[in-house]
């Protein structure tokens, strides 16, 4: 069915760097390759000069974090054959689930990222909207995507009455020709970074909306390791990344860290291949996958990461990297500790999760199980009842 219009619904998209811009884009790419046509949009935050003609950024009335009040996305999405919305997006869903109550033979897709969460006025909002709005989006999709049945199961969605029967389950995937194992070392002389000794990596986004990344959590763990050897690449930037150089620094740690900023798509791989552990200690249920995981582990380095729903079908504790309670100091310390100490466990993870990304989470037959989904929706003989539902 490669003439569909299929439209991406999302409320990030890159130079963005986010994990769900990050899939609604390797999805666009990759179902245009195949001769779909695909049109993204997204909210515009700031003006992106070299976007591509099927990537709309729309402005908001109304514009907080990610979220954009976008009222014309609903006569944007006319004459799509699909539209596949990427949850959550605050004052983007509203438009397109409008859009199919009054047009039930519009084809509805919906990956569910993650629950939202957060503190203070805005976990309120997000919480007011899980039991207002969000019943009556979820009822109306024709098929609710997720990454694992693990992070699925624990979620929001399935507190839901009459969902389970539309949920599928579609894992993420990751580029494995970009994302390779190799020993890279003069991306580290280039930063004036140490060699012979164990390097540490930290990538994520260092901004407000990826609060829970545990980068906090991971300087103070280190600052309890100096009588070891170990170096720590940050890899990413934001609004709170001074304030991270400024614990580091408070820590004695200033020498021992290296804030890189963000790094380039030819860079990114590079800085994998030069780091032995790839650590992921995010505190919050918000970070529900963890495609980070995916491109270490297709490195061949194993990922110490916090033991969180979905997180923990990416890394296998005990066979692909170690696993421990978020926000716990001292596991962490022990986890990094043993990794830092035993060269040949390090490389026996690296390798089982390399093969493992080979098996479960190639590209290819992952977009292929996707177009079986846009293929059964809109082969559906009867429309379904929306008359009883929220």
């Amino acid at each position: 069915m490669p003439s569909l219009k299929i439209a991406q619904v999302v409320c990030t998209y890159p130079p963005y760097r986010g994990g769900m811009g990050r899939v609604a884009f390797e999805y666009t790419q990759r179902l245009r390759e195949r001769g779909y046509n695909v049109h993204v949009f997204t909210s515009l935050e700031k003006e992106v000069t070299n976007d591509p003609e099927y990537v709309h950024r729309i402005p908001s009335i109304l514009h907080i974090g990610n979220a954009g009040v976008m009222p014309s996305l609903y006569k944007r999405l006319s004459g799509f054959d699909l539209i596949h919305l990427h949850y959550p997006f605050f004052g983007g869903a509203e438009p397109v689930i409008v859009r199919k109550a009054i047009r039930h033979d519009q084809g509805l897709v919906m990956t569910y990222h993650m629950d939202a969460v957060a503190g203070g006025w805005k976990g309120m909002m997000f919480e007011a909207h899980k039991h207002v709005m969000f019943p009556w989006i979820a009822n109306r999709a024709d098929r609710i995507l997720v990454s694992s049945k693990d992070y699925y199961e624990s979620s929001a969605l399935a507190q839901l009455d009459r969902v389970r029967d539309r949920v599928e389950i579609h894992p993420f995937g990751v580029d494995q020709k970009r994302f390779f194992p190799k020993k890279e070392s003069d991306i580290l002389l280039s930063h004036n970074i140490p060699l012979n000794i164990p390097h540490l990596l930290f990538v994520g986004g260092l901004d407000s909306a990826h609060h829970f990344k545990g980068v906090n959590v991971l300087i103070e763990t280190l600052s309890h390791m100096k009588s070891i050897p170990w170096h720590l690449m940050v890899v990413g930037d934001g609004n709170l990344r001074a304030s991270y150089e400024a614990q580091a620094q408070e820590a004695g740690l200033g020498d021992r860290i290296t804030f890189v900023g963000n790094a380039s798509d030819e860079d990114l791989p590079l800085w994998y291949q030069a780091a032995d552990v790839h650590v992921f200690p995010s505190t919050r249920r918000a970070e529900a996958f963890g495609l980070v995981a995916l491109e270490a582990a297709a490195s061949g380095i194993p990922t110490i990461a916090s033991r969180l729903p979905g997180v923990q079908s990416v890394v296998l504790d005990g066979v692909t990297g170690l696993l421990v309670p978020p926000e716990d100091v001292n596991a962490l310390k022990e986890a990094l500790e043993t990794l830092l100490v035993h060269a040949d466990l390090r490389e026996r993870f690296g390798h089982a999760a390399r093969m493992r990304v080979e098996s479960e989470f190639a590209w290819e037959p992952l977009i292929s199980k996707l177009e079986q989904t846009y293929t059964s929706v809109l082969s559906q003989q009867t429309p379904r009842d929306y008359s009883d539902m929220i």
